[in-house]
């Protein structure tokens, strides 16, 4: 793939007010020009089938799809603006990422567990928000067996990867967020199932963001995913894209510095962007 030659900032992992985010498209495309950001993705939650607080609602696509065709129109000369979604994956629970690929024309997808399937109860464990709330609920839905929560968000992440396809895959670990506390993530079994994660991401040449919420939000001492995991993708040839995971227009950078020192010292040189409508090797 062909190499741009000067560093640049991109944000493809960013959410605003059609989902969680805080602040409408404009203004986070105006802050991103002001910022310096050359590439912008704008990638709101999608759609569930299930009720919840953060994601789109269905009768919004038609409207968040002209509202972005439109943004990008007026800002074609300023910054390079890209039509996403970030979507969820729950077996038998979401929608197909064809579905919304095809209804939005999607320029890429990431994807993403945030609610994760007990195999045998048919309840849903949040892994994401306040860490007292998500252990109760791990404790209640999967019996105080933090090994088998994990290895079923991992198995889930997995089959996504199969049959989904996403370009990118959001926050790979975050499970640890809220359960890093209860185990050793150096432990074998943890480290078997990032392996076969990683396995199968390199198999359907899938991207891994550096997402850097969790530590401009101080739920974090890493990137998701760390850097014992970059360091694997690296070693697998497997790609790699810094991403705030922006909720508000000033954090659509934050992280960022330390991020590439990191991706560098692991041996990165390049990050993915988009370069004519495809994927490609942009400079760290």
């Amino acid at each position: 793939m062909k190499d741009e030659h000067s560093i640049q900032n991109l944000c493809l992992h960013t959410h605003n007010i059609f989902c969680d985010g805080k602040v409408n498209i404009n203004t986070l495309i105006r802050s991103a020009v002001s910022q310096g950001v050359t590439q912008l993705g704008i990638s709101s939650h999608a759609p569930l089938k299930i009720s919840n607080k953060w994601s789109m609602d269905y009768n919004q696509l038609d409207n968040y799809y002209k509202e972005i065709a439109d943004l990008k129109n007026i800002y074609q000369d300023e910054i390079k603006i890209f039509t996403s979604l970030e979507m969820d994956y729950i077996p038998g629970k979401t929608y197909d990422f064809d579905f919304f690929r095809n209804k939005l024309s999607l320029d890429y997808s990431i994807g993403s567990i945030h609610l994760v399937l007990h195999p045998e109860k048919d309840k849903l464990w949040f892994i994401d928000g306040d860490k007292t709330a998500c252990i109760e609920n791990m404790n209640r839905i999967f019996d105080g067996d933090v090994k088998h929560a994990v290895k079923s968000f991992y198995a889930q992440s997995r089959e996504m990867i199969t049959t989904q396809k996403p370009d990118i895959i959001g926050h790979l670990d975050k499970v640890i967020m809220n359960t890093g506390h209860l185990f050793d993530t150096s432990e074998i079994w943890y480290q078997d199932e990032i392996d076969a994660t990683l396995e199968e991401i390199k198999n359907h040449q899938v991207i891994v963001e550096a997402n850097t919420r969790g530590i401009y939000k101080g739920k974090w001492n890493e990137t998701f995913p760390g850097k014992t995991i970059l360091q694997k993708c690296f070693d697998l040839e497997i790609p790699v894209l810094i991403s705030s995971d922006a909720h508000r227009a000033e954090e659509l950078c934050l992280g960022y510095s330390d991020t590439r020192k990191m991706l560098k010292q692991i041996g990165y040189k390049n990050q993915q962007g988009r370069i004519n409508s495809n994927w490609g090797n942009i400079p760290i």
